[in-house]
């Protein structure tokens, strides 16, 4: 049984960025809903997304691709994307398959808005 998947934009006008909370599951049938909000906000020059994580029950290669594909295209606008709350399956898919260290990746949001602020429109490390 998948869960339907929900996804939740707000702006973050004091750090400039954009988190984009996810819930449920990330599949071929639900990834381009992903790969659209983040193709929206670019298109509105929003190019700081974090994507809060922590509520994805599975993701499969389409939803990677989704994420990769998301920090890729804001790191060629300019920007970044960042994960916070990565745990459980989708830690482990990100270890699988050798991508955990291709996002960076924050503990919670809160973390991630601190690093933003501190970071500026200079790209993570």
């Amino acid at each position: 049984m998948s869960r339907e998947l929900s996804i939740d934009v707000d702006h973050h006008e004091r750090p400039g960025c954009t988190v984009v909370t996810v819930i449920g599951d990330i599949d071929r049938n639900s990834s381009p809903l992903l790969r659209e909000t983040i193709q929206e906000l670019i298109s509105a020059h929003r190019t700081r997304i974090v994507v809060d994580v922590g509520g994805i029950t599975f993701c499969d290669s389409t939803g990677l691709r989704a994420l990769l594909s998301g920090a890729r295209t804001t790191s060629e606008a300019g920007g970044w994307l960042r994960l916070a709350e990565v745990r459980g399956h989708l830690e482990r898919l990100l270890r699988m398959t050798d991508l955990y260290s291709r996002f960076p990746i924050d503990a919670d949001v809160a973390d991630a808005l601190k690093h933003s602020a501190e970071t500026d429109s200079q790209p993570p490390e």
